[in-house]
């Protein structure tokens, strides 16, 4: 192979050289693409190097850079099947971890700090029951009950300082639903994170829970925001096709008016239930996946909707073995309520102290979910959790 090529780096001529050697200096760096080359069949023009075939390699596709260590993978939110989870199983193994938490060793600072977070993550939603209404069967008394109920709103519907004070009353109470989600919707992570991490301090729950825990208020916002239309949709249509034809016949009840009056409770019973079942699944469920991967509720509902649309007889399973485990626990905390004469009721009834005496309960159901949820796919669950 003949010596005619010639190269000029920095305005620096060199050559003769063989192509094979011209080639063995790209390759080394050497000649680099901008660079000058020349040989006799260019006739007087210099070119350079970049535009000889075959003089340098071809550019390879860009590498994607390692993951660093103790990066997780990516994993995909949709489009995976994962194993049947087991209601059955899902129990056993929550029970355990509670025991492990709780008991192994016991600690009452961390008891009462867990319970703290427990508390949050349950505020707003104690109910209380009037066991001393009378006559609640009969359906003469509720009439009766029912109508002393309307006479009391008709004149209150002319005077506008009760208006107010009744609008005034009802702003208030909404002002504290919203600070109860807030509070609620980041203790929810919160908990999560004690079930994981029970060391963990106050604050740092705190303060890991401040994203998610503001994403999951602004989705229950929205979310309530059109259960209550729903609901007021029904009610207007109540009160168009059954209140105020009853009021107008002088509060005499007809057979027509059972079947709207009919229509419209079955779809507020059924709406009920429907915001009941979303509100439960959200907690259990999507908590859980907004923890785990960093995503938003939206996208957890997503992954929530696979888990039902592939194993829906597990999903019902899962409920149907909560309630029975519900209904046990709360056989057991009346018995102990009992033994103790009526004493240990105390706590019960008491914000914070409530969620403090009865953490085994919370804690056990908070895993219960994280627990279903890791025996469809384990994979959800970072390393680091």
């Amino acid at each position: 192979m003949e010596k005619n090529w010639y190269y000029a780096v920095d305005g620096v001529r060199s050559g003769p050289v063989t192509l094979d050697e011209l080639r063995g200096l790209a390759e080394a760096g050497a000649v680099k693409r901008a660079d000058l080359v020349w040989q006799p069949e260019f006739g007087a023009e210099w070119r350079s190097a970049g535009e000889v075939r075959d003089l340098f390699a071809p550019d390879e596709p860009p590498v994607p850079p390692a993951p660093e260590e103790g990066a997780e993978p990516d994993v995909p939110l949709l489009g995976t099947t994962g194993m049947r989870p087991s209601g059955l199983d899902a129990v056993s193994q929550a029970f355990g971890r509670m025991v492990s938490v709780l008991f192994r060793p016991f600690d009452i600072t961390r008891w009462f700090s867990i319970g703290f977070c427990a508390w949050l993550a349950h505020i707003g939603t104690g109910a209380s029951y009037n066991f001393n209404q009378r006559g609640a069967g009969s359906l003469g008394s509720f009439k009766q009950q029912f109508d002393q109920a309307l006479d009391k709103c008709v004149p209150l519907s002319a005077d506008l300082t009760k208006i107010s004070v009744v609008a005034v009353a009802v702003l208030f109470v909404l002002l504290f639903a919203l600070l109860f989600c807030k509070l609620r919707s980041r203790g929810d992570f919160m908990f999560v994170h004690r079930w994981y991490r029970p060391d963990a301090t106050i604050g740092q729950c705190w303060w890991a829970s401040r994203a998610a825990g503001h994403e999951l208020f602004v989705w229950r916002l929205y979310f309530f925001m059109i259960a209550f239309l729903l609901f007021a949709i029904d009610a207007a249509l109540a009160y168009a096709t059954v209140l105020k034809p009853y009021v107008a016949a002088g509060k005499e009840w007809s057979g027509a008016l059972t079947r709207p009056m009919v229509g419209c409770v079955t779809a507020a019973v059924l709406l009920g239930l429907v915001v009941q079942l979303v509100a439960h699944l959200t907690k259990a469920f999507v908590v859980p996946v907004m923890y785990w991967r960093g995503v938003s509720a939206s996208r957890a509902w997503l992954v929530v909707f696979a888990l039902c649309n592939q194993y829906p007889f597990a999903v019902l399973s899962y409920l149907a073995c909560g309630i029975a485990c519900a209904f046990l626990a709360g056989c057991a905390i009346i018995a102990l309520g009992l033994l103790t004469c009526c004493i240990g009721f105390i706590p019960v009834i008491l914000p914070y102290f409530s969620a403090v005496a009865l953490l085994p309960y919370y804690l056990f159901f908070r895993g219960y979910a994280i627990c279903f949820l890791s025996q469809w796919r384990s994979e959800l669950i970072p390393a680091s959790a």
